[in-house]
């Protein structure tokens, strides 16, 4: 009797956590194959940092977090000069020098998105942490609809 009644919800169980297991789990690889340069045309570039943006972001408890994100000045393989600013928010040690020379990865044809050769790393670690965390859920939900007791066939009356 207690069968009857948990079957729907290992069903339901099932489905809420392989759908959006699959579906984290492909985000997560495209997150991935772009920032391992394996979609589209990517390019490297030795950049500067020239300077610094302050952002203020909100803390827990409504106090402020001061960061900064890094300008970088490069050129790219056509012999532009671009200054981009990095997509990434740092704090206390994380934030580069002035002066420092990084690596700036770029899309050939839109050199405005580049990002700064760490800012990709630290998307691919977030990426891989996403990638298993869906996968896993994935396994579990395909698990617990496979694993849910069939309804019992009943022969028709002649």
């Amino acid at each position: 009797m207690a069968n009857s009644y948990l079957r729907p919800f290992l069903g339901l169980l099932g489905w809420f956590l392989l759908v959006p297991g699959a579906l984290a789990a492909l985000g997560a690889f495209w997150l991935l194959a772009s920032g391992l340069n394996l979609v589209g045309d990517t390019r490297s570039a030795q950049g500067r940092v020239v300077a610094h943006e302050v952002v203020i972001l909100q803390a827990r408890g409504g106090r402020q977090v001061h960061g900064k994100k890094s300008v970088v000045e490069f050129t790219t393989h056509d012999g532009r000069a671009m200054r981009v600013t990095d997509s990434l928010v740092r704090r206390q040690q994380a934030v580069h020098t002035l002066g420092e020379a990084v690596t700036v990865r770029y899309p050939t044809s839109d050199p405005l998105q580049a990002e700064i050769g760490s800012s990709s790393w630290i998307k691919g670690f977030i990426g891989i942490g996403m990638l298993l965390a869906g996968l896993v859920a994935a396994a579990v939900g395909g698990l617990l609809l496979r694993l849910r007791p069939k309804p019992a066939v009943t022969a028709p009356l002649a």
